[in-house]
């Protein structure tokens, strides 16, 4: 009887294992899909969302907690779009903020063009901070990440997002 106990309990135990182990690895597929090594170390400046500006990496982002979302834009030029990223809220929740904190979100890119978001937008779309497109990497012209609304008019979308400047309410 005793050896009959004794072989249940070490198949439970060899189950619960088995689910362990499969959580396990269920839990390390999370985050980018995408190789983004060959861009993980470049940088963005972020500016008001503490007292003082800092650096952020695109790997670091990664390493948030991330949304995927497809984007359609309202011109051909835009396309279809795969994002993968964190969101904007999620950013300011990172460091401690709340989006009700601020005005606006000025996003500025390589190439000098700029969108400046209010909370009409975030209130109303996930502003999402595409580090991948999808599960492939970002192409070289929109990395180190590119602002993505689904939903959203894609004129407010940007590509190589370089500095990102919260405002506060006065």
């Amino acid at each position: 009887m005793m050896e009959i106990k004794a072989k249940k309990d070490l198949f439970r135990c060899k189950r619960l294992l088995i689910v362990v182990f499969l959580c396990m690895v269920l839990l390390s597929m999370g985050g980018c899909k995408a190789d983004i090594s060959g861009y993980a170390d470049q940088e963005i400046k972020i500016s008001g969302l503490t007292e003082e500006d800092f650096i952020i990496t695109v790997g670091e982002l990664a390493d948030m907690d991330c949304e995927s979302a497809t984007a359609v834009g309202t011109t051909q030029k835009a396309g279809t779009v795969k994002a993968y990223g964190p969101t904007l809220e999620t950013l300011a929740e990172t460091y401690g903020r709340s989006l009700d904190e601020f005005r606006s979100v000025k996003f500025c890119a390589a190439d000098d063009y700029d969108v400046t978001l209010a909370a009409l937008t975030w209130d109303s779309y996930d502003v999402i901070l595409s580090v991948a497109n999808g599960s492939e990497p970002l192409d070289e012209y929109q990395q180190p990440i590119r602002l993505v609304i689904p939903g959203a008019d894609s004129g407010k979308w940007v590509r190589m997002v370089e500095e990102i400047e919260f405002t506060e309410y006065e």
